[in-house]
């Protein structure tokens, strides 16, 4: 029995974003002790699931536009870089 192949992106929609986390970053994740030990789909899933509402919100205030949002991690400060194009529409603390 082999193992089911791993998505190359994990995809969460909330109030018009919808916000990706590619393989890198979930590897990326993976390297935070608070999540070591959590494994996939749980863990790339959970991240997004706890998080999306309150960025959305804060995205939604800023005035940014509904659109796809991509997930950057980054380990050394702890946070999630959020992207569009490129750019950095907003940081969050992990």
């Amino acid at each position: 029995m082999t193992a089911a192949p791993r998505p190359s992106a994990y995809r969460m929609e909330r109030d018009g974003y919808s916000f990706v986390l590619d393989r890198a970053e979930v590897e990326k994740l993976k390297s935070l002790s608070d999540f070591e030990s959590r494994e996939e789909p749980a863990l790339p899933e959970d991240f997004l699931r706890f998080r999306v509402e309150a960025w959305a919100e804060n995205l939604s205030d800023a005035g940014a536009a509904r659109g796809e949002i991509s997930v950057r991690v980054d380990p050394h400060q702890r946070k999630a870089h959020l992207l569009r194009g490129g750019l950095v529409l907003f940081s969050a603390d992990i």
